[in-house]
């Protein structure tokens, strides 16, 4: 992103965090997501920003994932992905407001006693979170909830410095932040028994494996199954539902159990295929919450690198 766009990016943010003030914030977020879902329609027609995207391109994607569904469908997938992305960009800046005392006006929870279970152990949780739902607000809810929470975040070097301190600033407020390549943080904070929350449909690198997801082949990482294995941290299944009046539900699944016998590449493969074929549950029963500007990169990416296998 060069300067022009970066400063451009950074008076939008700051034109919407003041216009998210004059709506009245998180106390009257109705108004807020309301602006949002109006944003969001708009953005069906013009939300298309870089060159290599175009609706189409987020159709046959939709399409990809569901064959079956008639193009009535497949347009308000569309459409309802473009008002999440919307009512996401609302909550950043809803969520600088979070306290323990309002979380229950944006959050619920369900599963709860998963996460107590496995923090009794003492050997720290690692949460793998698909791009469904709003993935931000699941480590900010959780820390806001009073749960030690740490998460992997990009650092948003191509974003202007508003826009990049409000993606930060509302994560360092309430809990510990860190980077990919960073291993000794990530040790230390599973040593210190803090649910660490990754992205498990994040760009895999050059450990990635391929496996099936929602009938496709996809890239993904396996950094947070070595990291589960090396430290016993627990896995647990989850994500961050909206509902349907705005309100959302962080879900918790049961402990997910890894398998460590056999070739060490098989293994790596074997536990993401198992853990997608766990989450794949949450899209089907949610579509309308995929974020799939995420899930098209992956798939791109996959075809890319396939395609290179089989030209060499």
């Amino acid at each position: 992103m060069n300067l022009v766009a970066r400063i451009l990016q950074d008076l939008h943010y700051r034109f919407f965090g003041s216009l998210v003030s004059l709506l009245g914030g998180l106390k009257k977020s109705r108004r807020c997501f309301a602006l949002a879902d109006a944003l969001g329609t708009l953005r069906i027609r013009f939300g298309y920003i870089g060159s290599d995207w175009s609706r189409k391109r987020y159709l046959n994607s939709i399409r990809a994932i569901f064959p079956q569904a008639p193009a009535e469908e497949v347009d308000r997938l569309l459409r309802a992905y473009w008002v999440n992305h919307q009512k996401r960009f609302i909550e950043l800046f809803l969520m600088q407001e979070l306290t323990p005392e309002n979380l229950s006006q944006l959050v619920e929870f369900k599963g709860l006693e998963n996460l107590d279970r496995a923090l009794q152990r003492g050997h720290g949780v690692i949460l793998p979170v698909p791009h469904i739902g709003n993935e931000r607000l699941h480590h900010i809810a959780l820390a806001v909830r009073g749960y030690p929470l740490a998460v992997i975040s990009s650092k948003y070097e191509d974003h202007g410095p508003y826009a990049r301190n409000i993606k930060i600033g509302a994560s360092k407020r309430f809990h510990e932040i860190g980077y990919a390549n960073d291993a000794a943080w990530l040790l230390r904070m599973l040593k210190g028994n803090y649910v660490l929350q990754v992205a498990s449909t994040a760009e895999a690198g050059q450990t990635g494996v391929v496996v099936s997801f929602l009938g496709q082949q996809i890239l993904l990482p396996t950094g947070w199954v070595r990291l589960a294995l090396k430290t016993g941290a627990a896995v647990l299944p989850s994500a961050l539902l909206r509902q349907d009046d705005d309100r959302h539900l962080l879900v918790i699944q049961p402990e997910f159990n890894l398998t460590s016998t056999g070739e060490r590449q098989q293994v790596l493969q074997d536990n993401v295929q198992r853990f997608m074929d766990v989450v794949s549950g949450f899209y089907t029963e949610r579509p309308d919450l995929v974020d799939w500007m995420s899930l098209t990169v992956r798939l791109d990416e996959t075809k890319r690198m396939l395609g290179s296998k089989i030209q060499s």
